[in-house]
């Protein structure tokens, strides 16, 4: 049975303040973070290489995303994996790891003489290769760069 009542619970205003339309209005989805590999080199002056090596452990110990490490005497490559949402983060954040982890993990005073970001794709690609173009023997392995003075 119903009555005159119905028509007008049909007909609610929405309270004072909230807008109706703004909620059901589709949300724009923010993009997934994608991953990017990213290698890193750095350079300055020569220290022993087994300082090298010790700074590059404790940045592992930090930083335990790290996929490999090689260092020499007057330079350093580190390879990860890094979660952007886009390469301009990937990019962004791989220029301030050195500096940012400088003081903590006591590294070398050098700076970033080399950057490269690829998705994930590209890097499979890479290591499908014969040979692969960056072997790399174990995660997490760091070794002296090849030709490197140790």
């Amino acid at each position: 049975m119903t009555g005159a009542d119905d028509e007008t619970l049909a007909t609610l205003t929405p309270l004072r303040g909230i807008s109706l339309g703004d909620a059901t209005k589709r949300r724009e989805r923010r993009p997934e973070p994608a991953l990017w590999y990213v290698t890193l080199t750095v350079s300055g002056p020569r220290l022993d290489p087994r300082e090298v090596r010790a700074a590059l452990e404790r940045l592992s110990v930090e930083q335990p995303f790290l996929v490999s490490a090689g260092y020499a005497s007057g330079r350093a490559e580190i390879r990860y994996w890094d979660e952007s949402v886009d390469v301009e983060g990937a990019l962004a954040q791989a220029l301030r790891l050195w500096s940012e982890h400088e003081r903590s993990a006591h590294l070398p005073p050098w700076r970033v003489v080399g950057l490269e970001v690829v998705d994930r794709e590209t890097a499979r690609r890479r290591w499908e290769g014969d040979p692969p173009a960056q072997p790399v023997g174990a995660l997490g392995e760091i070794r002296a760069l090849d030709g490197a003075d140790r």
